[in-house]
């Protein structure tokens, strides 16, 4: 939404808004950025794959990891696995061609479970600080 559009909404003026919005940028309270919409491109296969790493390699593995196009998500995790990870595919094809041809290559991964996603109902952009309770 613009700053125009939020003046309008708020009846303020549009300058106050967009010298606002520019405060909370540059206290990095928010980081406006463009979403890609994946399905748009044909990506509509999402799957988390949650991996087990050999700790000796841990930074070799995330090197590797984000070298890799599908993935849009990189997160360490607790538990039985070391890392979380999510991408993105065209269809099950270029997923398991994917998992079996550039996941299990990378030295360093001993095992992977991978989920599939089969609708987001909430994205990681859409969360907002929850209200204080008084």
């Amino acid at each position: 939404m613009s700053s125009a559009e939020i003046a309008r909404l708020l009846g303020s003026p549009e300058r106050t808004i967009r010298q606002r919005v520019n405060h909370l940028i540059d206290k990095e309270i928010i980081k406006p950025v463009a979403v890609v919409n994946a399905a748009l491109f044909g990506y509509d296969l999402v799957v988390d794959i949650l991996c087990e790493v050999e700790v000796t390699q841990r930074e070799s593995v995330l090197s590797a990891l984000r070298q890799i196009p599908e993935i849009s998500y990189i997160a360490f995790s607790t538990g039985d696995q070391d890392l979380s990870i999510q991408a993105l595919f065209k269809n099950s094809a270029n997923m398991h061609e994917f998992i079996t041809h550039k996941i299990y290559q990378i030295p360093g991964i001993r095992r992977t479970r991978t989920v599939l996603v089969p609708q987001i109902i909430k994205d990681t952009y859409q969360w907002l600080p929850p209200k204080e309770q008084k």
